[in-house]
């Protein structure tokens, strides 16, 4: 591209050739520069120049030249109304040969420029260099740099790291007096005096409180720690921050694994147990890893071989037994683990030993005395046979029961009880054996019968209740035995034999009517009182027959004497003719006689038996007795 020529010179030299009479035409203008601003702000320029030669086009004064393309500045210009076209050959002459019109007219003007003045922006821009200047100056010399960080809940060591990388100056950071915390460790900075994010100097003065940990004095309630497992005491020693608790585990047998085998205190009291009470505990972990046993033979050995073996190899030996026609006595059957088999330490080994040869008991029930015999007489039979005898139905000697249940091997020797029928019992050899015998004997023979699983009872039932007095039988002695009374309606009561339930009612005697013995009213002593045609009909009341309100009324029914009963209660209190002795304190009994004569006799008898009033004067008498005609009239009151 050809090189670009001053515009101004260029139509300079046009003006001069034209007024030789020469001829020269003018290049376009964009083949010219500007040499006013080194080619800078060439259409500002140039607007200047078609101002001065169009003075009736221009309204205003032109702005100062600025430091952007022209473009931009002429649209921040006031609107011009027609915008000059671009610079052509036709602008410069008029004519269409190219001659301008106003040549002859042309008048030189001096082209001047105007003084640049200083634009507002170019200085605010200058105030805010100065304060960028000053700024600088400021930052880089003065201002606070270095952020505080968030130390809480951090190391001091972390403070003193970051102290030395940001040259803080020693004296600038203090710490106050560590305090206990719960929340916080031993050396943890619990506050800082100076906020985290803030901007501070190297000689920010920064005050740390640093926590001292939890408090070893405070009390800590101790638990049950045998009931706990290894994880919950942990979590009570991490909850409580029990620097001194120690958890060791170990191997045991005995404890389960995670459970306390034992712990130590140093001799503190628990109820004294404290956040710096050194606590050792000791937690089992179960039994220890087993080692390997290869399990040997022991067929046909004696189990004290065995159980010594396994003693050796740390394993359990276990006995059992059973009879063998093959295998002696005390010798091993059988093993449950094989032999060769490999079997870890503490295993249970159970060892079969023989008992020798058994014996294997029938059901022996029902078998007669001589079938029992034959079966003992056998040799293979080797038991102790233990016998006895109950009243049955079976035939006399016919097995009833048998210890050793049927179909059951034993070992030899076992002892075998069997129960032997006696059959049933026999109570009379003749009708008249039992008449004049005494009742009590009768009751001793059926107790006998009882004695060997018989159930017969003897008694005076029913009408046979009345005793009677007889001449030829003696007192106590039994008159007649009724077959009326039995179990049944047959009256088994003298049957022979007898049933095993059998029911035998028995008449008693009351003896002669006579008085046998009459004591002395004065002194106490026996003496054998005379009467005249007619016998007195009286009966001996001893302090024995008195004893309770049962055994009273027992002897006056014996003796057939009728008496009127009184239960003392507080609405009804005894009334006899000794008011002294007309309340009893716990129990007693006082028989009250009127005679024919309408004398009252009194006969008392306390709680301990010692207490007695005697049948006439009314003295208190021990082992005091009366003597009353059976016909008298009897009272008795009685207090339970």
């Amino acid at each position: 591209m050809a090189e670009k020529k001053d515009f101004m010179s260029a139509l300079a030299e046009e003006v001069s050739a034209k007024k030789r009479g020469e001829r020269t035409k003018i290049d376009s203008i964009d083949d010219f520069v500007s040499t006013r601003h080194e080619n800078k702000h060439v259409e500002g320029d140039l607007d200047e120049v078609i101002e001065e030669a169009v003075p009736e086009e221009k309204e205003e004064t032109p702005e100062p030249v600025q430091e952007e393309p022209v473009r931009e500045e002429v649209s921040q210009k006031k609107e011009i109304k027609e915008v000059p076209r671009q610079f052509s050959a036709e602008d410069a002459y008029d004519s269409e040969d190219g001659t301008p019109d106003s040549f002859q007219e042309e008048k030189l003007i001096p082209v001047s420029q105007p003084k640049k003045k200083l634009k507002k922006g170019a200085i605010i821009g200058l105030i805010i260099a100065a304060a960028a200047v000053v700024f600088a100056i400021w930052f880089f010399a003065f201002a606070p740099k270095i952020t505080m960080p968030d130390f809480v809940g951090k190391k001091l060591s972390d403070v003193s790291t970051w102290a030395r990388q940001n040259k803080m100056e020693s004296s600038a950071i203090a710490t106050s007096e560590p305090e206990y915390s719960l929340e916080y460790d031993k050396d943890v900075v619990m506050e800082q005096s100076v906020e985290a994010g803030k901007k501070i100097k190297p000689d920010t003065p920064i005050t740390l409180t640093i926590s001292a940990g939890p408090d070893p004095a405070e009390k800590i309630s101790f638990p049950d720690l045998k009931s706990m497992t290894k994880d919950e005491i942990q979590s009570w020693i991490d909850e409580n921050k029990l620097s001194k608790a120690k958890i060791s585990t170990e191997y045991s047998t005995t404890v389960e694994e995670g459970k306390v085998i034992s712990y130590d205190l140093k001799n503190v009291a628990e109820d004294d147990f404290t956040r710096g009470t050194s606590l050792t505990i000791k937690v089992s972990k179960g039994a220890a890893p087993a080692g390997q046993v290869t399990m040997d033979n022991f067929a046909n050995k004696t189990y004290a071989e065995a159980e010594t073996w396994a003693t050796q190899k740390k394993l359990v030996a276990v006995k059992t037994e059973q009879n063998s026609d093959t295998i002696e006595k005390g010798y091993i059957i059988s093993q449950s683990i094989a032999s060769g088999q490999t079997v870890d330490e503490g295993t249970t080994i159970t060892f079969v030993v023989s008992k020798g040869k058994g014996v294997l008991v029938p059901n022996l029930v029902g078998y007669t005395k001589e079938q029992l015999a034959a079966w003992q007489g056998d040799p293979k039979n080797e038991l102790t046979v233990v016998t006895k005898s109950i009243y049955n139905e079976l035939p006399e000697g016919s097995v009833v029961n048998q210890s050793i249940a049927p179909n059951t091997t034993v070992d030899s020797g076992s002892v075998l009880e069997l129960t032997i029928s006696l059959y049933l019992p026999i109570l009379e050899t003749n009708t008249k054996e039992w008449i004049g015998k005494n009742y009590l004997e009768l009751k001793a023979k059926c107790d006998e019968f009882n004695s060997k699983g018989a159930d017969i009872q003897a008694g005076e039932y029913g009408e046979f209740a009345n005793r009677e007095y007889s001449d030829t039988v003696p007192e106590d002695g039994i008159i007649e035995i009724a077959c009326m009374y039995g179990t049944s309606d047959q009256g088994n009561g003298c049957e022979r034999p007898l049933n095993l339930n059998s029911r035998i009612a028995y008449r008693v005697s009351k003896g002669p009517k006579t008085a046998t013995a009459a004591p002395d009213n004065g002194g106490g002593s026996t003496v054998e009182p005379t009467y005249g045609p007619e016998p007195i009909q009286a009966v001996t009341i001893h302090q024995s027959d008195i004893s309770d309100i049962t055994t009273l009324t027992s002897f006056f029914y014996k003796y057939g004497i009728k008496a009127e009963y009184n239960e003392l209660t507080e609405a009804n209190p005894i009334t006899t003719y000794d008011e002294t002795k007309k309340n009893f304190e716990t129990g007693g009994i006082e028989v009250v006689v009127t005679d024919s004569s309408n004398n009252k006799q009194c006969l008392y008898n306390n709680i301990d038996g010692k207490e007695l009033v005697s049948a006439v004067d009314g003295k208190l008498v021990e082992n005091s007795y009366l003597v009353v005609d059976v016909s008298s009239s009897i009272q008795v009151y009685y207090r339970k």
